[in-house]
């Protein structure tokens, strides 16, 4: 096959679906072979286009907008590759959000497979749960969206809000389970809340119930 590269503004794009040889015609910018539930939309200022087969992708800036069911992904330069457009990778100033999940996240880049319906952040980054009511930062994000386990990594930070006020996490890895709602903290992780200090290899938080497990060499300042 020949190599077809195009380059062509926001309107161009949306005219022309995209098509690999043999295949009907889609709406819009929609992936070819996807079902109702994987669908996905995109659109940029200005893109290019290569549809040589077995290395198809589209690279989407100023402005690209990728649109995955009720998530929304906003970056500088967002790449689609993959079959069905299976890979979403994403440079620059870059914003994801889901009203559905309750979650919204800031970072540099993000990688996203949408079969194994996994995101990976290696740079840092600020999420927001509102379902939850937490908030993390840190360096390193493993969101695992088919269970809804987040793993995050490098000098975490994570605040949630409590009836008792806020409740202050640090640790080097932290795993957030948003269906079981708890914690795991590993590496010199401690927790600050209601005006105690705990200490401890390993801390597990139950944030539906406010319980602390410590784990380890346990240090501790409890007031009152």
């Amino acid at each position: 096959m020949k190599r077809v590269l195009l380059i062509v503004n926001i309107l161009i794009l949306l005219c022309f679906p995209l098509l690999a040889d043999g295949e009907a015609p889609v709406d819009e910018a929609t992936a070819p072979e996807a079902n109702a539930s994987d669908e996905i939309s995109f659109s940029g200022g200005s893109s290019s286009i290569v549809l040589r087969e077995g290395r198809e992708n589209v690279v989407l800036s100023d402005g690209a907008t990728v649109t995955v069911g009720s998530m929304s992904i906003s970056a500088d330069t967002i790449t689609l590759s993959g079959d069905s457009w299976r890979y979403v990778s994403c440079s620059g100033t870059t914003s994801v959000s889901d009203p559905e999940r309750g979650i919204t996240i800031r970072t540099s880049g993000i990688w996203y497979d949408r079969i194994d319906e996994r995101i990976l952040i290696s740079s840092w980054f600020e999420i927001d749960d509102t379902v939850n009511e937490v908030s993390a930062t840190g360096a390193s994000l493993e969101y695992r969206l088919s269970d809804e386990r987040l793993q995050m990594d490098k000098s975490v930070s994570l605040q949630k809000s409590t009836d008792s006020g806020i409740m202050r996490c640090q640790a080097e890895s932290v795993i957030f389970s948003r269906v079981e709602n708890t914690l795991t903290l590993r590496g010199n992780a401690s927790v600050n809340w209601g005006g105690d200090r705990y200490g401890a290899e390993v801390i597990s938080v139950d944030l539906d119930t406010d319980s602390i497990s410590l784990e380890g060499r346990i240090t501790g300042n409890i007031n009152g």
